[in-house]
């Protein structure tokens, strides 16, 4: 048992560096949980990650290449998920690959970016906006990393025009929670979906929070609800409305604390690429062959009966009365998490009237044909159809 830990604690993440570098290849042939957050570049070819075609669900659960990690033995897959070796590769493969490679398609996000991290790079913004790099006439942004608790994770990006944080008016606050397949990502990765956010005024806050196997889902649903509190009572104002965005993973934690009644103070959701019933997705994830090395067991438990529990989709008949208005996204092209997800968590939010309650709940479901599981944050970054369903959501519920 002593050796089984050394090989997890120390061993482990050494494979994972050579996976890394001998074994990319294989890597960018498949969309897993190890690469969602990896291959932005290679989810918009045919013959890249995205494993659904246009006829979205059917063709996704047609038999898919099995990834080269399944053959592995079942110890080796447990140790890298469990001693955070997904974390390791994944969050590696992002800063020496993924955004390269972003930025050289995007070459315009590369200043968006400088210049909603002000504060952290004042000389660079300064400097792109003399040579006309930066549009003279958007607005600074006043940027700040702010703990909201004691984890070194527990810290979330702020950024803040400065006309409205120098303005008396209140202000609505947004907040995103990134996915990650429970295990893996980091703010900074998504500090560009701040961008239609900071147009129209909003305060924005991205979230950093304690992965697995740092903490289990549970101890997720802590972070977010400690940092929802703590940036409404910093931020909120009385009457600015508190818009709280999930993705993928991040979803479904934050669904999950709503559902329980742990985050009363959010007035409207925006749940994108989610996993409601997560007895039915470990289904999928054994057809992809993921399912040994995938975090979600052991971020949710390993039976199935943890997995019921911790599965928005049952919470659904104790709901809280006044669950504010919802928004389900999902890409017509997912073949990580299936569009099916979100469309039967529609519709068994839309068909169930609890007791004490007049009307259904108020919530809206929105395919975006063409768009894959990592492409929906994309396409909300880029303004993308994605980014005006949201808008056009919003400027109806708030």
């Amino acid at each position: 048992l002593k050796s089984r830990k050394v090989i997890n604690r120390m061993i482990i993440p050494l494979l994972l560096w050579a996976s890394l570098h001998l074994l990319l290849p294989s890597t960018l042939s498949f969309q897993s949980p190890v690469s969602l957050h990896v291959l932005a570049r290679s989810c918009t070819t045919n013959n890249g990650c995205n494993l659904a075609a246009p006829d979205g669900d059917t063709a996704a659960e047609a038999t898919p290449d099995i990834p080269f990690f399944a053959t592995w033995p079942k110890w080796l897959q447990h140790g890298i998920r469990d001693s955070g070796g997904v974390k390791i590769l994944v969050d590696t493969a992002t800063r020496t690959l993924a955004a390269p490679i972003f930025y050289y398609d995007n070459p315009w996000c590369f200043p968006e970016f400088c210049r909603i991290s002000g504060d952290e790079y004042p000389w660079l913004v300064s400097l792109m906006r003399i040579a006309g790099v930066i549009d003279k006439e958007k607005p600074d942004v006043h940027f700040s990393k702010e703990a909201y608790g004691d984890h070194y994770r527990q810290i979330a990006q702020v950024m803040i025009n400065a006309s409205v944080d120098e303005s008396e008016e209140a202000a609505p606050l947004f907040i995103f929670l990134h996915g990650g397949a429970w295990a893996s990502g980091f703010p900074t990765m998504y500090r560009l979906i701040s961008l239609p956010f900071l147009e129209r005024n909003f305060r924005s806050v991205i979230l950093g929070y304690r992965t697995y196997p740092e903490a289990t889902v549970e101890g997720q649903m802590d972070d977010l609800c400690s940092a929802v509190d703590y940036f409404a009572e910093k931020y909120g104002e009385s009457n600015s409305p508190v818009v709280l965005m999930g993705h993928s993973s991040g979803a479904h934690i934050s669904m999950l604390a709503a559902l329980k009644g742990r985050l009363p103070t959010v007035d409207a959701f925006i749940s994108a690429s989610g996993v409601y019933d997560l007895e039915n997705h470990i289904e999928h994830e054994r057809r992809m062959g993921w399912d040994e090395i995938s975090p979600m067991s052991g971020a949710n438990g390993f039976s199935l009966e943890s997995l019921r529990k911790n599965s928005p989709s049952g919470l659904i008949e104790t709901m809280p009365l006044d669950f504010p208005p919802v928004l389900l996204l999902h890409g017509g092209d997912d073949g990580v998490l299936l569009p099916k997800n979100s469309k039967s968590f529609h519709d068994q939010l839309q068909n169930t009237i609890m007791p004490g309650r007049e009307k259904k709940q108020n919530v809206k479901l929105e395919i975006v044909e063409g768009i894959g599981h990592q492409e929906i944050v994309l396409d909300t970054c880029l303004g993308g159809r994605t980014q005006s369903k949201i808008v056009d959501w919003l400027e109806g519920v708030i």
